[in-house]
């Protein structure tokens, strides 16, 4: 153990068996370390090669080809077990693949996006074109409502200056009436007037 060691032994612990279970500790930190300094590397799980037989794997799962699949592995693990073919003599999957496949898949979610958006557009043309149709209906309804208020004032003008040019002739007549009213008393008046003599 050095002298300058952070994790120093205190001096009444000078025992040999303390001090391979203090270099013990420290070896271990030191490999928890260097793990954590993997797992927070830059490079992402998804972006290490995959293994060749995960990636046919993976492809008939997708393509839902169970009985493939069935025969694949049952073939595939034959083999590594004859000692005829090693994992590490297969190979990884080249990164033109896995990234067609990252690319697929970002495809057909982009797809689907779009077609969502698509979805959406047409409800909102539905929307907008309902509303048009009720625009226009209720302009429509204004304008006749309009045209037949016009209409009605139009024709109450019209009343109004023909009752205008009976009014001098009813004034006229309600003369007439008052004066052959007026006669009518004085000619009973004088009747009454001459029986009285």
């Amino acid at each position: 153990v050095s002298a300058d060691d952070e994790i120093s032994l205190h001096e009444d612990d000078e025992d040999l068996s303390k001090a391979l279970q203090t270099v013990q500790e420290q070896t271990e930190n030191a490999h928890i370390l260097a793990l954590q300094s993997v797992l927070t590397s830059k490079k992402s799980v998804s972006e290490t090669p995959q293994a060749m037989d995960d990636f046919f794997c993976n492809f008939l799962v997708r393509l839902g080809m169970s009985r493939t699949l069935d025969c694949f592995q049952t073939e595939w693990y034959e083999l590594i077990e004859r000692g005829v073919l090693t994992v590490e003599a297969a190979g990884l999957v080249p990164d033109v693949y896995t990234r067609n496949q990252q690319l697929e898949a970002e495809n057909l979610s982009l797809k689907k996006d779009l077609e969502n958006y698509k979805h959406s557009v047409n409800k909102k043309e539905e929307a907008l074109l309902k509303m048009q149709r009720e625009r226009d209906f209720h302009r429509m309804h204004h304008n006749r409502v309009v045209q037949e208020k016009n209409r009605l004032i139009s024709d109450m003008k019209r009343l109004k200056a023909h009752y205008a040019s009976y009014e001098p002739v009813l004034k006229q007549l309600s003369e007439k009436y008052q004066h052959s009213l007026t006669q009518k008393m004085l000619t009973t008046l004088e009747r009454d007037k001459a029986m009285g003599q």
